[in-house]
């Protein structure tokens, strides 16, 4: 998937003509795919295909799983992005009752159809990978992670903003958490008000 990407990647299949965002390019190329698994990996070299194929095997032996994400095993040079993530992944254990080793890791494999049903509110921007990991554990799936070794980037500069787009992760975590929370909620309550009537 090419989000407008200045050279055109020689490798994509789907295009931007203009930038629209890390995941709504994301999104196209899941509904272009046509397996039942799709994996999407950062575009700044920084991962690798042996931890790519790793990471399907694991879903192989384990086909449970709807998502296997690569927990990002590295030593984080910059202490304000070690202590956003882990902020982040905190918050977000929160809502998803369960430790979350990696929130956000750019390299995961998933189920394309299971993706596609939260399309609607999946994020447009760096947040998709937060919000797509959230809504999975939210409604209870099966989501694990395989530890991974982060490459160093080979070329060009992250356009991550950490205090704005960790900001914007925060809000997601919050808005897709008490809203699928709460539907589990209101789900818990019209079962019983059936019971007793």
């Amino acid at each position: 998937m090419d989000d407008g990407s200045q050279p055109p990647s020689a490798y994509a299949t789907v295009r931007h003509s203009a930038r629209r965002g890390y995941g709504a390019a994301l999104k196209s190329g899941i509904r272009a795919a046509k397996a039942p698994y799709v994996a999407t990996m950062d575009g700044d070299f920084q991962h690798t295909f042996t931890d790519v194929k790793r990471i399907w095997e694991f879903i192989q032996y384990f086909p449970e799983n709807e998502m296997v994400i690569g927990d990002r095993r590295v030593h984080e040079t910059e202490t304000k992005r070690w202590i956003g993530r882990k902020v982040l992944n905190t918050i977000g254990g929160l809502f998803a009752w369960k430790y979350l080793p990696d929130l956000n890791s750019g390299l995961r494999i998933f189920n394309r159809s299971t993706a596609l049903g939260y399309e609607p509110i999946l994020c447009d921007t760096f947040s998709f990978t937060s919000s797509i990991t959230l809504s999975m554990l939210c409604d209870n799936y099966k989501v694990d992670w395989l530890p991974i070794r982060v490459q160093p980037r080979r070329h060009g500069k992250s356009r991550v903003r950490p205090w704005r787009d960790g900001w914007i992760t925060l809000k997601i975590i919050f808005r897709i958490g008490l809203a699928l929370r709460t539907r589990k909620l209101r789900g818990f309550f019209r079962r019983i008000i059936s019971a007793i009537s």
